[in-house]
This record gives structure tokens, C-alpha cells and sequence, in this order.
């Protein structure tokens, strides 16, 4: 049986969302069913986290290694969502832990969905899991710089469009990268890819640079699933050709996984230098100055 959540572990907003802080799960929920903003449905999930994140704990030594060496017929439920999504990626170094934050999202937007809400967003720190039916919309700020948390311009999803993840990645954000990108921002079917994407996508950007600094990840933190590779800790003014250089990577490795169905569009941004990838125009856009 789920325990019963204390004050600080769930929090209703003022606007009727609910906000989650329990373990690594920092999450704000909300819900729309026959078209208001239903808490008390909202509330009912948290058994949801509550026991998906105890079922990880039990596959975090398989979840923590790299994709050669994670036995997927021993995992199962968000463990193996996990280890699905970044397997599909076919990067040797991603580990099934770029995608827990994503999984977690959809586990609670697949719940509220279920339960006939018509409009639901999961958000697990930048990590968000969309559930949209009929004519609902949903818009979102896209940020182009995780440092700074900038908002640079606007996006507006639809039923239609088919996103029910979306995840952003890069220098600056609550994760370590391999790359020099300020952000990448991934929309895809499912919040697991989108996570797992999101992390490779913002890795595909780095550059070999006098002005890229990097450091092993395990002396930044030892606990890290990637321990023993290098990461990017701070990046110095970049020339317009090398912004170009890093984009073009981060492109070319997003049409590749697009090719293979696992991403719809992405965002991505090096120094206030941006590129946006959307060749079935699902993205509605617009600057925010």
C-alpha cells in the first residue's frame, strides 16, 4: 500500500495544479477533465511516483550501466521503459538513467489520461509528459539558455501533433552533458525518448576547443552513471563558425533519429545562435522578446 504524502511532499497551487517533491521527483501536474482543472485527480497519482520510484530502486544497479551491459529481460514496468528508450538511441554511453525523469512523466500522465482527462502535463523538471485529446492545445516556453533559464520563444502543441514528450537538455541544466550547447529541447511521442534524446542530442554538440573546458564526471560527482567520462563545465565566447559546427552536429544526429522514429522535432541552441529541426511543421513558434 502507497504511504500517505506529507504537506511538503505534495502541495496544491493556487491555479489547482499539484506540485510533487518526493525523492529525485520534483514535479508540477496538471489535469483537465470535462474542462476544468481536476486536483483531486491530480492527488490521486501519487501512489503513482510513489511506487514507480520504489520499483527503481530495485533496478538501479542494471539502470546505471551502459547499454552493452543492461539485461533488459530482467527488467520490467519504468525500469524497462527506461532501458527501451535509450537502447533504441544506439549510443554506446547512454545509460538507462538519461530517461528516468522522462519515464517518470509519462508513468503520471498515462494515469491521469486514463482516467479520462482531456488535457494533461506532467512536468518533472523541464521533463514534461503532454497528454492532449480533441481540440485541446497546450503552449509551452522553450528555453535557450538552462543557465540563465531564458525563454526565447513559444510553442503551442495540439492534439493533432502527436507530442506527448517534451525534454530539454544541455550546459547548465540539472544534469551533466558531454556538449556545449546552451540547450536542446526535444518533442517527440513519448517523454522517455524525448529525455533520452535530449541528453544525446546536447552531447552530438561538443567541440574540441581551447575554449571548452571539461572534467572527468566522476570527480564532480562519484555517484554518476557516467563516472568515468568527461563532461563539459563551462564553454568561453565561441566564434559564429564554431556555433555553426556545434548545431550542425546536434542536426545531423537529430535527423538520424528522426529517420528512426524516435523524435518528431527539436530546438537547439549554442550561445544565442539557434537551430530548429521540424520537417513535418508540427511546431507552432513564435520569439518572445
Amino acid at each position: 500500500m502507497s504511504r500517505v504524502p506529507s504537506a511538503d511532499e505534495m502541495r496544491v497551487l493556487d491555479n489547482g495544479q499539484v506540485f510533487f517533491d518526493y525523492g529525485p521527483v520534483s514535479m508540477v501536474v496538471n489535469a483537465v477533465r470535462d474542462g476544468q482543472t481536476d486536483t483531486e485527480l491530480i492527488e490521486s497519482a501519487f501512489p503513482v511516483i510513489d511506487d514507480t520510484l520504489k520499483r527503481l530502486g530495485e533496478s538501479l544497479t542494471q539502470l546505471r550501466k551502459y547499454p552493452a551491459d543492461v539485461d533488459v529481460s530482467a527488467l520490467s514496468g519504468t525500469a524497462r521503459v527506461m532501458a527501451e528508450a535509450v537502447i533504441a538511441t544506439n549510443d554506446p554511453y547512454l545509460t538507462p538513467m538519461a530517461a528516468v525523469a522522462g519515464s517518470v512523466s509519462d508513468a503520471v500522465a498515462d494515469y491521469l489520461a486514463a482516467r479520462g482527462a482531456e488535457k494533461v502535463s506532467a512536468n518533472n523538471g523541464g521533463d514534461i509528459a503532454i497528454r492532449l485529446s480533441g481540440e485541446n492545445v497546450m503552449r509551452l516556453g522553450v528555453v535557450s539558455d538552462l543557465k540563465t533559464g531564458t525563454v526565447s520563444r513559444a510553442v503551442t502543441l495540439t492534439a493533432a501533433g502527436g507530442i506527448g514528450g517534451v525534454a530539454t537538455s544541455g550546459l547548465g541544466g540539472r544534469s551533466l552533458t558531454q556538449g556545449i550547447a546552451s540547450a536542446v529541447t526535444v518533442f517527440s511521442e513519448r517523454c522517455a525518448n524525448a529525455d533520452a534524446l535530449a541528453t544525446l542530442l546536447a552531447n552530438r554538440s561538443y567541440l574540441a576547443l581551447p575554449a571548452v573546458q571539461t572534467v572527468r564526471a566522476g570527480i564532480l560527482d562519484p555517484e554518476s552513471d557516467i563516472a568515468d567520462l568527461d563532461v563539459v563545465t563551462q564553454v568561453g565566447a565561441l566564434t559564429d563558425g564554431e556555433k555553426e559546427q556545434a548545431l550542425a552536429q546536434v542536426l545531423a544526429e537529430a535527423e538520424t533519429q528522426y529517420k528512426n522514429g524516435l523524435m518528431r522535432a527539436c530546438i537547439a541552441t549554442v550561445q544565442h545562435k539557434t537551430m530548429v529541426f521540424d520537417p513535418e511543421g508540427i511546431l507552432r513558434t513564435e520569439s518572445i522578446q
